[in-house]
């Protein structure tokens, strides 16, 4: 004898009424395991996917091969912009420089093949800190092996350091520098990123505020903590609390998942060169996933800038304090995980048991 749904009516409509409902949550289950398979971590927190990273020439002085680092002044050279046409520009276009430059930026990720996307970044360095002074004043290689290890001496401190008076002028003059060219069409970062080093955070706001920004891009920095400098013994590469940050600097905002305190560093173990380049490349893992912008601000410190641009396949550029290098970088995704560095010895010279009387050169 068949059973048909007259003999069982209750039965037979409960299971029809839930057939939508289970529907609706396989759709939503496939839908974050797909998305998960592309764009978010795994579980042990290493992504299933990594970018591979070309410096885009041909558009900023700073790129080319030709441009000496040591004389280059990219305040008096429109931060290196090349004067150029592209393929963008109008029969008769008589735009600024700066907004052909926009219009071409934007128009390369609209044609980009899939898996592609280009960014500017416009990679700035802190304006002096009392670190720095320190380091002139003790010689590099006291201050490596033993200065560099305590928060201060005569009179200076220099843990998790400011900047000094020449360093906020440094950043006031990178301020005016935008001021006068945003009238000629340069286009203000979408997003700004920020080292939470107390530093970079001071250039930052002297770099952006009080400047006529949109009201679409307004500066409202993110601190990132892969941002940093070389971590580990030297303490003015510490960064304070949480806490302090969020009390001294309000308006930044910290990263999801941004701890109280520096779980990061280390006072034995000083990041060498090859694990700080594989950090900054995952920093930018990050933001090429998450960003959906073009132009991108990160103010940073020179060893952080220098790992950045060996990951993008640039030039080396060295940056004098408060120095800026804008690139265009080319962004590809590749399948599978970015390869992980070997552990290399903590960087730099063994601990001096006192000041080094003799300050080699």
């Amino acid at each position: 004898m068949l059973l048909g749904p007259s003999i069982f009516p209750g039965r037979f409509c409960n299971i029809n009424r839930s057939i939508p409902i289970l529907f609706a949550f396989t759709v939503l289950a496939l839908f974050f395991v797909m998305h998960g398979a592309t764009s978010m971590e795994g579980e042990d927190g290493i992504r299933p996917f990594h970018f591979k990273y070309t410096t885009v020439k041909g558009y900023f002085l700073q790129s080319e091969d030709g441009t000496d680092p040591l004389s280059f002044d990219f305040r008096n050279q429109n931060f290196g912009l090349i004067d150029r046409e592209y393929d963008t520009d109008g029969a008769d276009s008589k735009e600024e420089q700066w907004r052909r430059f926009e219009a071409h930026a934007r128009r390369l990720n609209e044609k980009s093949e899939n898996g592609v996307q280009y960014k500017v970044l416009f990679l700035g360095r802190h304006g002096q800190g009392w670190h720095n002074v320190a380091e002139e004043k003790y010689g590099t290689h006291a201050w490596d092996c033993y200065w560099s290890m305590l928060d201060g001496a005569d009179g200076i401190t220099w843990l998790d350091a400011n900047l000094t008076g020449l360093g906020q002028g440094q950043a006031t003059d990178v301020n005016e520098l935008w001021k006068a060219l945003l009238p000629k069409g340069i286009p203000v970062p979408e997003t700004f990123y920020v080292s939470p080093l107390t530093r970079a955070m001071e250039t930052a706001d002297l770099t952006f505020k009080g400047l006529n920004l949109p009201e679409d891009r307004r500066y409202d920095p993110i601190g990132k903590e892969l941002l940093r400098e070389a971590i580990g013994v030297h303490t003015c590469d510490r960064r304070s609390t949480a806490s302090h940050i969020r009390k001294t600097f309000s308006h930044v905002k910290l990263e999801h998942g941004f701890s109280e305190e520096d779980t990061l560093w280390t006072a034995d173990y000083r990041e060498p060169a090859s694990a700080r380049k594989y950090r900054l490349e995952q920093l930018l893992d990050d933001i090429f996933e998450s960003d959906g912008n073009v132009f991108l601000s990160l103010t940073s410190h020179s060893g952080a800038i220098g790992s950045i641009l060996e990951a993008i396949g640039h030039r080396p550029f060295g940056l004098e304090t408060g120095g800026v290098i804008p690139t265009v970088v080319r962004a590809e995704k590749v399948h599978g995980e970015r390869a992980k560095p070997p552990h290399e010895p903590s960087e730099g010279p063994l601990p001096c048991a006192s000041p080094p009387e003799v300050l080699p050169n």
